[in-house]
């Protein structure tokens, strides 16, 4: 995906709006590493340049898009078809755009209840 970082944001941000109003979503944990996330951030305090929420990610693989996340699942519900709601929901969303199709869209449960 050769898209501006603007661009990636943007539909991150996009995208993460989209998974919060999935029905049965609880949140929306950042799916970088600690370690990655702890080296993104200490970048941004020396370059003075925000780079966006780590909450979907989106990234690179063979050049082709892949989209992770994780979400809290409320209690009582199944989080086997809350991740589905919320794949579906990404998948619709960037079929329905400009956006480069995904190779992947990964949905982990980080917590139930």
């Amino acid at each position: 995906m050769d898209a501006p970082m603007d661009d990636r944001t943007a539909l991150t941000l996009t995208l993460t709006d989209l998974v919060r109003r999935v029905p049965g979503v609880t949140d929306v944990y950042s799916s970088v590493p600690v370690l990655v996330a702890t080296v993104s951030k200490l970048s941004q305090l020396v370059t003075r340049r925000d780079l966006g929420p780590d909450l979907v990610t989106l990234s690179e693989v063979d050049g082709e898009l892949v989209v992770a996340v994780t979400i809290g699942v409320g209690e009582g519900l199944s989080a086997t078809e809350v991740c589905r709601e919320v794949y579906d929901a990404i998948a619709e969303h960037l079929a329905a755009g400009t956006a480069p199709q995904p190779a992947s869209i990964a949905v982990t449960v980080g917590r139930i209840g």
